[in-house]
């Protein structure tokens, strides 16, 4: 079925990627930017709101809503009643994309926004009731066309509109003359459900075309949806379309910070519940934005299930995982931070919910060795990361060593611990470092066995990393490791406040957010063949404030006795405590040890925060044994290398009671 979290994920990182347009004036440069085709206005503009990473969903949220608004103005007010069921518009597809002439003249009237002429032809077809659907198709097209060209690092050549019509009219039609395969498709797609559809159209042979069936039935669905969740609002007429869609970005904007929200709109909008969907548009006054608003979330749904559909050809490059965490399901779009805590060794505390991330990542998905849609052609990629100034490739400083895969090589033979004269192949480890090291020399015959020593691959300057053509499993799925101490400040706070003294804000550290995106290509290519991103990672590389002291002890001596009272000095400070935890405690090998003592908000003579606390705890002693004690200040800030979790720190201090 399709990963409803995920789509829930997916608007709530678009809708504050929108909503980074605050004014009217740069959020029309947008839509001028997409009406055109601009590749590098429309990424100047979202680079310059620090969104360029989310560009596929901005360009989605784009489309989605262009889509509505042009299909209100070619195809009038939404129709009322059952829209046609897909073997019935299929048959009108195949009619127009069969005909030449149709299907130029489709295609202009969509592209050029002719009203005129796009009535011609529904009235000349006698079409009225497929209008809304066969615009709505024709506009996904369009979209999904003008989004592979802005959103691209080098702007691929435009494939015009009419070319993708007959082509995908032909597919629809080929899916069609299956009259089983197109059933039991239809039915899997008002279902969302993923499997049968891709079991029905590899029935009908077209596996390799898959995208394009799925777009169709996703364009059908989103239609007749929307228009049932919607059918209880009157349509009234958009006088002003672009004033009216930046409404609908300040609204999308205000749900990205209500996720609890757009889980429940998008869990109504997949399973078709009206009366929900209903419920929260005017619990939200969502009421004018309705058909939007559906359309949006259903487009978000349908590339989920789409994916799950026809799933990524085997051996595509994609980025997917910083360590264990996968970077769209398990890290907050908005804190950049772990969501959930993961049963991984290493994770000793699950690393989450809440974690911030640090030290040397592992970022993970898979490159194959050679191109999945060029037959043979060497692969390379690269990573880049955005820390507000602009993409850097990370390369030398900023590559920490990892194990990338193995690979088999000639070698001497071991025969008990002596090479031998015969080469066998053996496994070498492939690593990626920052620096190069020279490949092992094979020990002679006759001396002893060594086995071979990792092979090096360095990132060149711009960051890219050649795929070993001999790496078992056909490329590496461990892609690099990212130093992110060398771009994001840490180590020790130092602050030079004593214990018991709160930090003062301007001394207290912070850690960053950043985005990494990924991009692979042939080896030579001046193109990016394939890239994606992961929009936000908080990292923080400080170590916690972590000071104890006893009042007794005085600024420079330790010679007061410990009579009556103890005044244990503490001071606790990191970004990341509230996500972590700290205590204090006193124990000794008598009984007369409190044990705990960690304070609490009603403890006298110490504050409390998020972020850890300060003060003073007094401890009454009179009634203590003669004795050694050990006062101890444990602190693990939620932080996480999403492979390994940061482990607590103990600060003792020990002191003793010699009588009273």
């Amino acid at each position: 079925m399709t990963d409803i979290k995920a789509a829930s994920d997916d608007l709530q990182r678009a809708g504050a990627a929108i909503g980074a347009f605050a004014d009217e004036d740069s959020f029309r440069a947008l839509f001028d930017a997409f009406r055109a085709w601009d590749a590098d206005s429309f990424q100047r503009l979202l680079r310059e709101r620090g969104v360029i990473e989310a560009c596929e969903l901005v360009c989605q949220w784009v489309r989605s809503k262009e889509c509505v608004l042009l299909c209100l103005e070619l195809a009038g007010p939404p129709p009322a009643g059952e829209l046609p069921e897909p073997l019935a518009f299929a048959q009108v597809v195949e009619r127009i994309t069969g005909d030449e002439e149709l299907v130029e003249r489709l295609a202009a009237a969509v592209s050029e926004r002719d009203r005129e002429a796009f009535g011609a032809l529904v009235s000349e077809l006698d079409i009225a009731r497929f209008s809304h659907l066969l615009c709505h198709w024709v506009c996904v097209i369009r979209g999904r066309l003008i989004c592979r060209v802005v959103c691209a690092p080098e702007p691929p050549p435009r494939v015009r509109l009419v070319d993708e019509l007959r082509r995908a009219g032909q597919v629809i039609a080929q899916l069609a003359a299956s009259k089983e395969a197109f059933s039991a498709a239809a039915a899997a797609a008002a279902a969302l459900d993923c499997e049968p559809l891709r079991a029905a159209i590899a029935q009908a042979g077209l596996r390799d075309l898959c995208k394009i069936i799925c777009e169709w039935f996703c364009s059908w669905r989103c239609t007749r949806v929307c228009l049932l969740l919607c059918r209880t609002y009157p349509y009234e007429a958009v006088e002003n379309p672009l004033s009216e869609a930046f409404g609908f970005a300040r609204a999308a904007a205000r749900l990205a910070g209500q996720p609890e929200v757009l889980a429940r709109l998008t869990e109504a909008v997949s399973s078709d519940n009206a009366e929900e969907f209903e419920a929260i548009v005017n619990q939200y006054e969502l009421q004018r934005y309705c058909i939007q608003l559906c359309h949006w979330i259903c487009v978000v749904i349908c590339r989920r299930f789409c994916f799950c559909v026809c799933p990524n050809p085997a051996g595509q490059p994609w980025f997917t995982t910083v360590g264990y965490f996968d970077i769209y399901s398990d890290i907050d779009a908005t804190s950049g931070k772990t969501n959930k805590g993961l049963p991984y060794s290493g994770l000793f505390f699950h690393g989450g919910p809440h974690f911030a991330f640090t030290g040397c990542l592992q970022l993970g998905g898979f490159c194959p060795a050679t191109s999945p849609t060029v037959p043979g052609a060497p692969m390379q990629y690269r990573f880049r990361y955005d820390a507000g100034a602009g993409l850097v490739p990370i390369t030398g400083a900023t590559v920490c060593t990892v194990e990338a895969g193995t690979r088999l090589v000639p070698w001497p033979q071991n025969l008990s611990g002596i090479a031998g004269t015969v080469l066998v192949p053996t496994f070498q480890t492939v690593s990626i470092a920052g620096a190069p090291q020279p490949d092992p020399t094979p020990p002679a015959p006759g001396q002893a066995w060594t086995a071979p020593s990792a092979h090096v691959i360095v990132p060149d300057v711009q960051g890219w990393i050649p795929v070993d053509p001999a790496a078992i499993g056909g490329g590496f799925q461990v892609l690099l490791g990212f130093n992110t101490a060398a771009v994001v400040a840490g180590g020790n706070p130092a602050p030079g406040v004593p214990a018991g003294t709160a930090v003062p804000p301007g001394s207290q550290r912070h850690g960053a957010g950043l985005s990494i995106l990924i991009e692979a290509t042939r080896v030579g290519a001046s193109t990016v063949d394939f890239s994606n991103a992961l929009a936000k990672i908080h990292v923080n590389n400080w170590e916690e404030v972590n000071e104890l002291w006893l009042v007794e002890f005085g600024a420079s001596s330790c010679c007061t006795p410990i009579d009556a009272t103890l005044g244990v000095q503490f001071t606790v400070d990191h970004e990341e405590m509230d996500s972590g935890a700290w205590s204090l405690e006193i124990t000794s090998c008598s009984t007369s040890a409190p044990g705990d003592i960690t304070p609490t908000a009603a403890t006298p003579g110490v504050t409390l925060s998020p972020r850890g606390g300060s003060g003073t705890i007094t401890e009454d002693t009179s009634n203590w044994a003669s004795c050694s004690y050990t006062a101890k200040l444990f602190t693990r800030p939620g932080l996480t290398t999403g492979l390994l979790d940061r482990t607590t720190a103990e600060n003792p201090l020990t002191f003793c009671i010699c009588g009273h």
